[in-house]
């Protein structure tokens, strides 16, 4: 065998053998003593529209938040009750609940494109109806 084809061979088993991207990021939350429990305990998201590895940082468990558990998943199971579909902006990027429209004056210049959205599964919620008003309050559109 030639140089160039063994090249091409190495190169296409280390692509095939490296672990897929991770798509999305399910998130529990639980609440301990005084503090008023989270409305949605169990969600996922997925960013749509954006580079894979976009999602890997925001996903890090966050030492602040000592309350939620993250973990990196190749995709949102089933089993939810509804769906929140916002756009992504690049706050999303570092806070999944921070939606809306980009601003179109050209003053925050952005990376993200236009098209790219959040996609938010949610299993767990201790008020179902203030989950949809948070979702539709922030820019999201909401489906079962």
């Amino acid at each position: 065998m030639n140089f160039l084809f063994r090249c091409v061979l190495l190169a296409l088993a280390a692509v095939f053998t490296l672990p897929a991207a991770a798509n999305s990021c399910y998130v529990s939350a639980e609440t301990s003593g005084a503090v008023p429990p989270p409305v949605a305990t169990e969600k996922c998201f997925e960013y749509q529209g954006v580079e894979d590895d976009a999602i890997d940082w925001a996903c890090q468990d966050n030492e602040a938040i000592k309350n939620s558990d993250r973990e990196i998943r190749d995709s949102c199971p089933a089993g939810h009750f509804g769906i929140c579909i916002a756009a992504l902006t690049p706050a999303t990027l570092a806070n999944e609940r921070a939606t809306g429209t980009q601003a179109d004056n050209g003053t925050l210049p952005t990376t993200v494109p236009k098209d790219a959205r959040i996609v938010t599964y949610h299993y767990k919620s201790s008020d179902q109806v203030q989950t949809k008003i948070d979702c539709e309050s922030a820019g999201g559109e909401w489906s079962q």
